[in-house]
């Protein structure tokens, strides 16, 4: 079987993206495929070693309250600020109560993982 890579050709178009945080909406937009396809292709780069796929858990506000590797690493609460009229308040939410948004990262490549996996 030959390894595919679902990223040759695009680099390009790829290193618009932020590494650090890379969401399959903003693969779908510079590549131009649909969000399953994008899924897709971020997805394989996981299991390729080219990316690593992390969680974030966003406010009622849309902020991140915190990110991780995966669920098992969140907490059980976090805090978030809400407005109440005039009033900003920092309060502690329930995490499974809260949006959870799966994201990418782009591997290092001084990751021995990604040498372990291309070697």
């Amino acid at each position: 079987m030959i390894p595919y890579n679902p990223l040759a050709g695009k680099e390009e178009a790829l290193a618009q993206l932020d590494p650090e945080k890379i969401y399959v909406e903003n693969v779908r937009s510079v590549l131009g495929v649909t969000t399953g396809h994008a899924k897709q292709i971020c997805e394989t780069a996981v299991r390729q070693g080219v990316f690593e796929r992390h969680i974030e858990v966003l406010c009622p506000d849309g902020a991140v309250a915190i990110s991780a590797e995966d669920e098992s690493q969140l907490p059980e609460t976090v805090r978030c600020w809400t407005e109440d009229g005039r009033d900003v308040e920092q309060v502690e939410l329930p995490t499974d109560n809260l949006r959870k948004v799966t994201f990418y990262r782009m591997r290092n490549e001084g990751d021995p993982e990604l040498h372990a996996r291309s070697a």
